[in-house]
């Protein structure tokens, strides 16, 4: 748990956010227990788990548009799904809370399958980079402004990396791809992902979001600290949006200051 000054409290809620921890453990479970029935049985769960919209639709198989984004066809292409997932999502699980993002997981995924029908008819689509883009989407959008490092090495502020990533994935999907990758999975992770942050965040749902947010994170103290005049409301929720928009590391030190004069930590019992 991280504090800003004495009286704000942000809680990371570990290096795992219990979602993409359980979200991380399904895919590693599905994907060792696969890799045992091969190698005992000579079976494999892609068939029945993974996505293939004919036998949705013809055989009644409905569970395929949410079990497929659990199966991963190799070690390589688990590992890059769950290292996106943990490195975007987590920064935006803690800040909508875990049902929130569960949600917004869910349905970029279920936007991923529905793309998939469209182009993948017959095939078999696996894994989760669908939803995995819609996080990369929904980052890009909250803290459009963050450094990433690409390589380790060169800054690119997230709203331009993921932004060329999208349109590479946009352009490889109309182009028809050919490499055996589901660009138009991709697009449809993003496309929801997109929409829903849009309507998310300009409508009222959004602003009872950031209400329900601001609640968990930060419970204000009439009159702010002893002795400390009082910061008016409306300064405190500009606050707030900056770090709903950037994260908590665009404060300057004199908001980190009025944070802490206009604020106590919460009980969290």
């Amino acid at each position: 748990m991280s504090r800003l000054g004495r009286g704000v409290t942000y809680d990371p809620t570990g290096v795992f956010p219990p979602t993409i921890k359980w979200l991380m453990l399904a895919n590693a479970g599905v994907f060792v227990f696969d890799m045992l029935l091969r190698g005992g049985l000579g079976l494999t769960l892609v068939g029945l788990l993974g996505l293939t919209p004919a036998a949705v639709i013809d055989h009644g198989w409905v569970w395929q548009p949410l079990t497929y984004m659990f199966v991963h066809g190799g070690f390589f292409h688990l590992l890059f799904n769950m290292f996106v997932l943990w490195m975007f999502g987590g920064e935006i699980e803690r800040l909508w809370g875990s049902a929130e993002f569960l949600r917004y997981y869910v349905l970029c995924g279920l936007g991923a399958a529905a793309l998939s029908f469209v182009g993948f008819y017959h095939s078999t689509v696996i894994g989760a980079s669908g939803a995995v883009f819609g996080i990369l989407i929904a980052f890009a959008m909250l803290f459009p402004d963050r450094y990433i490092f690409l390589w380790f090495l060169i800054p690119i502020k997230a709203k331009y990396l993921i932004g060329a990533l999208a349109a590479i994935e946009i352009l490889t999907g109309i182009s028809g791809g050919g490499d055996g990758v589901a660009h138009l999975a991709h697009i449809g992770g993003m496309v929801v992902g997109f929409a829903y942050l849009k309507w998310w965040r300009e409508s009222a749902p959004a602003e009872r979001m950031m209400t329900r947010w601001r609640r968990r994170h930060l419970e204000v103290v009439p009159g702010g600290a002893s002795g400390a005049p009082r910061v008016r409301e409306s300064e405190i929720d500009r606050i707030l949006d900056k770090i709903s928009e950037h994260g908590l590391a665009s404060l300057t030190p004199e908001e980190e200051r009025i944070l802490d004069e206009a604020s106590r930590r919460r009980d969290r019992d």
